[in-house]
């Protein structure tokens, strides 16, 4: 499938200004988010402590060169038609998407297709991709999109939404990681997360990458597969997601390769969520993770900041507050001598 790219839409990391090659966009903090918070980003800037105030422009009309979509940057092999991979996928998304009683039953939908309208593009990621192709469930729990719209950019698309709609809830960005996400006001729900193209690698949080270094920046590629709503298709970047999510038992694999503490520590309570509620289901493979993690010293505890710790306490109560101890010991066990570190201290912890 061909994805033209208009000069009168956005703005994409790739393309060529006067300046430069954009490498993609910064975020200046406001109480009230919109585009203008948005900064643009060049090659150069990389050492740089804080975003430039440089503003982005509001289409591409002025630049020298556009770059691909982030979809035509794939390789034809890792884009499917979802109905190719089960003839229910369509239907059982765009039914997720609409759910009645989801926290996002009034805007999913509508704000994919005010996405669209702005020529950006935007995924549905995480836990309802993977577990609508894997047959987990039919139940989606949250509503997890990326896209190539800058922070700043989404909330005031979001927010234009949210009037037309008669909605109350407000659009927020966390500072630290550029998620966007808004609150159900009666409920106090999540409606839905949003997080531009990842990108990594700068002293201060950064977007506006590809499909492939997005999904090296997740946790699973189980994780990293991308649902486009508009045109049924299902992405594959890191090229083995769809295979592992497949797979009797199923792989838990990482291609993140970062060797910080605090983007593995959360990492490690994930599988093990993610392998005790898959326990029985399709059983779970961790000896890829497992040597990923013998690169590691143990004592991860040690190397995360207090709030860092007390992130990851909250996360845990949230995803295994319930679960058995000695089922989460024993699949740490599977993980290795760090994992088992790790969840003595958290369990310790709470």
């Amino acid at each position: 499938m061909v994805y033209p790219r208009d000069p009168n839409g956005p703005v994409l990391g790739g393309d060529i200004t006067d300046e430069g090659e954009v490498l993609g966009f910064g975020y200046s903090p406001t109480s009230d988010p919109h585009a203008g918070c948005d900064r643009l980003l060049l090659v150069g800037d990389e050492d740089l402590v804080n975003p430039p105030d440089r503003l982005v422009p509001p289409t591409a009309a002025t630049l020298q060169e556009l770059a691909p979509a982030p979809q035509a940057r794939l390789d034809d092999s890792l884009i499917h038609q979802a109905a190719a991979l089960d003839a229910a996928l369509p239907q059982a998304m765009h039914g997720a998407l609409t759910a009645p009683g989801a926290p996002w039953s009034e805007v999913g939908w509508p704000l994919i297709t005010a996405l669209t309208k702005s020529m950006h593009s935007v995924w549905v990621a995480g836990g309802a991709t993977r577990d609508l192709i894997g047959g987990t469930t039919t139940a989606v729990k949250d509503l997890d999109l990326a896209g190539t719209a800058p922070p700043g950019r989404f909330c005031d698309i979001a927010r234009t939404l949210r009037r037309s709609l008669g909605l109350e809830y407000r659009p927020k960005v966390s500072t630290n990681s550029l998620v966007c996400w808004a609150l159900d006001p009666k409920s106090g729900e999540r409606i839905y997360e949003y997080r531009t193209l990842k990108l990594t690698g700068l002293n201060f949080p950064a977007s506006g990458s590809d499909l492939r270094t997005d999904a090296g920046n997740r946790d699973l590629t189980v994780n990293s597969l991308y649902y486009d709503a508009v045109n049924d298709q299902v992405l594959d970047p890191t090229e083995r997601g769809l295979a592992d999510l497949a797979a009797k038992p199923r792989k838990f694999v990482s291609v993140n390769e970062s060797d910080s503490p605090s983007i593995w520590a959360p990492i490690i309570v994930r599988v093990v969520k993610f392998a005790v509620r898959w326990k029985t289901f399709a059983g779970f493979d961790v000896s890829q993770l497992r040597e990923r993690l013998s690169d590691f010293p143990v004592g991860l505890r040690d190397k995360l900041t207090e709030a860092e710790w007390g992130r990851l306490l909250s996360a845990h109560r949230n995803a295994l507050g319930e679960a058995d101890p000695d089922v989460q010991m024993e699949i740490a066990e599977q993980l290795g001598p760090v994992a088992v570190d790790l969840f003595t201290q958290i369990l310790k912890g709470q």
